[in-house]
Formats: C-alpha cells, sequence, structure tokens
C-alpha cells in the first residue's frame, strides 16, 4: 500500500513537471537550459578549458521534449500506484 501511494505521488509530480517543461510554463524550459549551459561554462572554467571550441549545451527545445516524454508517461506510473494502492 505505502508503495502504491509512493507511486501515485511520484506520478502526480511527474505530471506536474512534465506539463511545466513541455509547455514552458513561466519559463521553466528557458531557466533549465541557461542553468544547463551555465553549469558546463563552470565546469569549463574549473577545469581550465577556456577554449571558445566547445560542445554546444542543449536548447530549450530539449528540456521540452523531455517534459513532453514525461507528461506522457506519469498517467501510466499514477494509474501502476493506484492498481497496487488497492489490489
Amino acid at each position: 500500500m505505502i508503495a502504491g501511494i509512493g507511486l501515485c505521488a511520484f506520478g502526480v509530480f511527474g505530471l506536474v513537471w512534465g506539463a511545466m517543461l513541455a509547455f514552458n510554463l513561466r519559463g521553466t524550459a528557458d531557466r533549465l537550459a541557461a542553468r544547463a549551459k551555465e553549469m558546463r561554462m563552470l565546469t569549463r572554467a574549473r577545469t581550465g578549458d577556456l577554449g571558445l571550441a566547445g560542445p554546444s549545451s542543449p536548447g530549450a527545445g530539449y528540456f521540452r521534449l523531455r517534459g513532453a516524454v514525461l507528461l506522457v508517461g506519469s498517467p501510466a506510473l499514477v494509474l501502476v500506484g493506484i492498481v497496487v494502492t488497492f489490489d
């Protein structure tokens, strides 16, 4: 029963985050793309690699796609959680 409730909670969490990323609510995907770029630049600065020819960071479209996949897969997780809880 506890596992089912946990699965439902993770499923609802996935639905919320998936919707925020897929539809770019409040600029979530844009902020994640900017944060990923900053982290890559910080890592390169720490390692001493200050060259301009570096790999490109994923854009906001990448995070929106990840959000769409999460949004589509989360209802199945909620359904499994309900089945485990009440079975």
